[in-house]
């Protein structure tokens, strides 16, 4: 299996491995985006915005 991938590799252009490079940016990139979008809702679950008022404390 890893000399098929090495044969794909090196039988590919220039011109070819630019466009995979791109192409694999465009989507790690949009990956990562909803990666963070995520994390930061969750994280704003974790951290609600506060109000001014004072919170209670929660005691066992």
């Amino acid at each position: 299996m890893k000399s098929d991938w090495k044969s794909q590799w090196e039988s590919m252009t220039i011109d070819e491995l630019l466009a995979l490079r791109e192409l694999m940016h465009d989507v790690l990139s949009e990956r990562l985006k909803a990666k963070k979008v995520e994390l930061e809702r969750r994280l704003q679950e974790l951290n609600p915005p506060s109000d001014g008022r004072p919170t209670k404390s929660r005691r066992p």
